[in-house]
C-alpha cells in the first residue's frame, strides 16, 4: 500500500511540473502560449485537437497532485505567472475569481459560449463569466466487474471485508473534497454539514479495504489495469480510460446513497498574461462545436456546447429528469473551494494513520 502524505501534497503545489512544447508549424506565429492541462487522457486529446491551431505556439504544463494544486503555483508567481490559460473545474474557479486572476468573458470574446448553457459558466461575484465550459464531467463510484470480489449495490458495501485493499481512493487535493461530501450525503449530512462524512471515511480506513491513495489519472489506471485495486471514486474520463481494456460498471444509478457529482470542465484566461487576446481565441478555438466534439469522443465525457455530438456510448451517466433528482448532486462549488484546505488537513491527520 503506498499513499500520498501532506508534505508530499505541499511539495507537488509549489514544483513546476514538466511541460511539452509543441513545434511551430511554417504558418505559426512565433508567439507562444503557455497552458495548463490535465494529463491522459485529456492532454492528448487536446494535442489532437490542436493539430490544426496555426496562430502561435503552445507549450502545455501538466496538473499534478490535483487540479487545486495550481492555485498555489499562480499565487506563488503574481503577477508574473508563467501561465496563460488554465483548464479546469468550478472550485479552482471560483477560487482564480476571489483573487480576480481572471479575465471576465462574454460571447464578443469567445464567440463559441453562445452555445454553452449559462448554467455551466462559473461566475464571479459581480455576475462576470469565469470560465469556458469545454464538457461536464462526473464524478462517481466505480468498479472493476471481473477483479471486484462483490457486487456493488449501496455505499454500505464499501465496508465488506472481502473489499480488503481493494479501494483507491482519491488523494486529498483531488476533486475539491467530493471523497468526503459523497459519505457524508450517505449518512444525513452535505458540504456544509461534513461531519457524517469524516465519520463514515474514519471507519471505512479502519477496516482496511482502502489499499491505495491516488493523486493522478495514471495512478488510479496502472492501479486498476494491474488488478491491485477494483473500487474508486473517479472522474467519467478517468474511469473510461480503464473501461477501454476492462469491464467497468458506473455506479450511477444503483441506488441514492451512491451520488453523482457533474463539474463543467473547461478554461480560464489568467489576467497576468501577456498574450490575452491569442489566449482567448484558442479558448474559442478549444470549445468549438467541432472541436468539443473530437475531444469527447476521445476522452468520453458529455460535451458543454449544445451544438456537439455526444458520445454514445456514454448512456451511463445520461440522466433522465428522474434520474436527476434521484441520483444527481450539484454541490456548492464556491464553500468547497473555502473548505479544501482545511479538509486536506484534517485528511493527513486523521485517515491517513487509520489506512493500514
Amino acid at each position: 500500500m503506498t499513499y500520498t502524505n501532506r508534505r508530499q501534497v505541499l511539495q507537488s503545489m509549489m514544483v513546476a511540473s514538466a511541460t511539452v512544447a509543441l513545434p511551430l508549424s511554417k504558418a505559426r506565429s512565433a508567439t507562444s502560449l503557455t497552458a495548463v492541462e490535465w494529463g491522459p487522457p485529456y492532454i492528448d486529446a487536446t494535442k489532437k485537437v490542436c493539430e490544426n491551431w496555426t496562430k502561435s505556439g503552445l507549450i502545455w504544463e501538466l496538473h499534478k497532485g490535483g487540479a487545486a494544486t495550481i492555485l498555489a503555483k499562480i499565487r506563488a508567481t503574481w503577477p508574473h505567472v508563467p501561465y496563460d490559460l488554465v483548464d479546469a473545474y468550478p472550485p479552482v474557479f471560483t477560487s482564480m475569481a476571489r483573487e480576480k486572476w481572471h479575465v471576465p468573458l462574454s460571447v464578443e470574446t469567445v464567440p463559441n459560449l453562445a452555445y454553452v448553457p449559462e448554467a455551466l459558466i462559473t461566475k464571479d461575484e459581480a455576475g462576470r463569466w469565469v470560465s469556458a465550459p469545454r464538457n461536464v464531467n462526473y464524478n462517481l463510484f466505480a468498479y472493476r466487474k471481473d477483479t471486484s470480489p462483490i457486487e456493488i449495490k449501496s455505499i454500505r458495501d464499501l465496508y465488506d471485508p472481502r473489499l480488503k485493499g481493494q479501494i483507491a481512493w482519491p488523494n486529498a487535493a483531488s476533486y475539491a473534497g467530493l471523497w468526503v461530501v459523497v459519505l457524508a450525503l450517505a449518512n444525513g449530512g452535505d458540504e456544509h454539514d461534513v461531519e457524517p462524512g469524516w465519520k463514515a471515511l474514519r471507519e471505512l480506513a479502519k477496516t482496511g479495504n482502502i489499499g491505495r491513495i491516488v493523486s493522478q489519472n495514471s495512478e488510479l489506471i496502472n492501479s486498476f489495469n494491474l488488478g491491485e485495486t477494483s473500487v474508486t471514486f473517479a472522474d467519467t474520463a478517468s474511469l473510461t480510460g480503464v473501461g477501454k481494456h476492462f469491464p467497468m460498471q458506473f455506479l450511477s444509478k444503483t441506488d441514492e446513497s451512491l451520488k453523482v457529482f457533474p463539474a463543467a470542465e473547461g478554461w480560464c484566461v489568467l489576467a497576468s498574461s501577456n498574450n490575452q487576446q491569442e489566449a482567448l481565441e484558442l479558448v474559442n478555438f478549444l470549445i468549438s462545436p467541432d472541436h468539443s466534439t473530437t475531444l469527447c469522443e476521445m476522452v468520453n465525457l458529455v460535451p458543454a456546447s449544445t451544438r456537439a455530438k455526444t458520445p454514445t456510448q456514454l448512456s451511463a451517466v445520461a440522466f433522465s429528469p428522474e434520474e436527476l433528482k434521484k441520483y444527481v448532486y450539484a454541490p456548492d462549488w464556491g464553500y468547497l473551494s473555502t473548505q479544501l484546505p482545511s479538509w486536506v488537513q484534517r485528511f493527513e491527520a486523521d485517515i491517513i494513520p487509520l489506512i493500514k
